[in-house]
């Protein structure tokens, strides 16, 4: 009885939410079309948004090109000052687009509802009308022949604490530098996987932030991030350092001192700064990538480290179809600090841990059909705890871990898309403070896995507007938290089932 009641709430709910959504955009979309807008490129070079996109956001090959071009156009370098405006003089003067040629806006907006196993502070299982949830402000162009900006700001409303408008990704982009398509230079803040067959960013399924206090340690994680599974850390027990090894110590009381099993995380994080060179040197099917990464290093005093990261991708283009797989290896030193809590305050260890990563990728397009997914593995240092018992010494740690993210999109019609994805992360990490011979209390492992099924329909009434319903049901059975920690139901699976509904427009 409890179920049937359950799925009725669910449907009477599903119903009422998806009505709200499918109306609040209507004077939008007509105020859209009434000022021609269409985002910045397709505004340019005077193409549909379907030229780039298979369905917006995600680029078909073509788009990858005019990315990987530094929003060129494959096979140019569009610097001139062609229906430009000429700034400086005209012997060394830059050149600027109509502003509506390089500034673009994305707006998602959702109407959310939850399900949990067991009630906890800060998360409510009503539905929660989060509308904006995100606007993306976009500058972006060339300023001279094969000189590229890319430039966006970010208003987020998913946390309240922390709504603020901010710059994420924004880089300078050198593009052509050896010969057309050889070589081309990022500076600055971007997503290093873009090139990766199953990037980061540009997902049908828009991440849903985590609920979660990344000060304290252990963090209190009170419900998990709604995201590709393979890209997370998938590390429980480390954090980012500052602290001295070998004793107890206080809280250090910043966010992010924590570092979340379930955020994306190094080559994977939506932005990181640094320097990438990318091309096709060796010949028109293979890309490839490398770069470094500046980051701060997990010790007691921080220095500056420097990740560095290698790609490779390989194209097949046929005449209806495409097929792509990439792979990449990603390696910081002294990335994190292990830590255990024994109640007296978070322990750390002996030393540092480098943190290697590496992963596979394919992506297989065919008419109506986009799959794509990957395999991603992490594997970090063994910790060392030379405090003995009880300060870390007894703890037992997995250092191997890994991830499994696959998508299906497919065409019903030119308006119509259906789509589902598959997460599955195998947790490593800190997996007991301390053997349970020793301590009672120490009764369960931490270290858990995690598995989601989401699907997705989402109608385009426009080629940059998409309309959408989704639903995430979590696959793994209820596990408690070790005693120890308060034996509460774990994160990995609290969450079992989440219903969202929005829009997503780009103009």
């Amino acid at each position: 009885m409890k179920k049937a009641t359950f799925w009725q709430k669910a449907r009477c709910l599903a119903s009422s939410v998806l009505l709200a959504v499918l109306t609040i955009p209507i004077l939008f979309i007509t105020s859209v079309k009434e000022a021609e807008a269409v985002p910045s490129f397709a505004r340019k070079y005077d193409m549909s948004c379907n030229v780039c996109h298979t369905r917006q956001p995600r680029l078909n090959p073509y788009g990858q090109r005019f990315m990987e071009n530094g929003y060129q156009l494959p096979g140019t370098a569009d610097g001139g000052r062609k229906e430009k405006h000429l700034l400086g003089g005209e012997t060394n003067g830059a050149t600027l687009d109509e502003i509506s040629n390089y500034m673009a806006i994305r707006l998602r907006a959702d109407i959310q509802q939850g399900s949990l196993r067991e009630k906890v502070d800060g998360v409510s299982e009503d539905p929660d009308i989060i509308f904006p949830r995100t606007v993306n402000i976009f500058f972006a162009g060339t300023a001279k022949k094969d000189i590229s900006f890319f430039f966006e700001a970010e208003y987020d409303t998913q946390d309240p604490a922390e709504s603020a408008m901010i710059f994420e990704r924004s880089m300078l982009i050198f593009d052509n530098l050896f010969a057309p398509n050889n070589g081309t230079v990022k500076i600055g803040q971007f997503d290093p996987s873009a090139l990766y067959s199953f990037p980061t960013h540009r997902q049908q399924l828009n991440p849903i932030k985590p609920i979660a206090e990344t000060g304290t340690f252990p963090p209190e994680i009170n419900r998990i991030p709604v995201l590709p599974l393979a890209f997370s850390s998938k590390m429980f027990g480390l954090t980012t350092g500052g602290l001295a090894s070998g004793a107890a110590n206080s809280q250090p009381g910043e966010e992010g001192f924590a570092i979340l099993p379930f955020e994306p995380y190094l080559f994977n994080a939506p932005v990181q700064k640094g320097v990438s060179v990318h091309g096709r040197v060796f010949g028109n099917s293979l890309l490839y990538q490398v770069g470094v990464v500046q980051k701060m290093t997990a010790e007691e005093t921080p220095q500056t480290r420097w990740d560095s990261y290698v790609m490779l991708r390989y194209d097949v283009q046929g005449a209806f179809s495409n097929f792509q797989v990439s792979g990449f290896y990603y390696t910081a030193s002294k990335a994190a600090m292990p830590t255990v809590n024994m109640g007296s305050g978070p322990i750390a260890a002996d030393e540092t841990v480098d943190w290697n990563r590496y992963g596979l990728a394919a992506r297989w397009q065919h008419k109506a059909w986009d799959i794509y997914g990957t395999y991603i593995a992490d594997t970090i240092d063994k910790p060392v705890f030379s405090g003995g018992m009880p300060l870390g010494g007894a703890s037992t740690w997995e250092t191997d871990a890994s991830g499994i993210s696959v998508e299906a999109d497919y065409l019903l019609t030119d308006k119509w898309m259906l789509g589902a994805r598959y997460d599955q992360m195998k947790a490593g990490g800190l997996i007991r403070g301390m053997p349970q011979a020793m301590n009672a209390a120490w009764d369960q492992d931490l270290n858990q896995d995690a598995s989601l099924l989401a699907l997705i329909g989402k109608y385009y009434p426009a080629p940059n507007i998409g309309l959408y319903a989704r639903y995430h049901h979590n696959l793994e059975s209820s596990v408690k938290l070790p005693s120890a920690m308060g034996g509460d139901e774990h994160p990995a699976t609290n969450l079992t089932s989440m219903f969202i509904v929005g829009v997503d427009m780009a103009f």
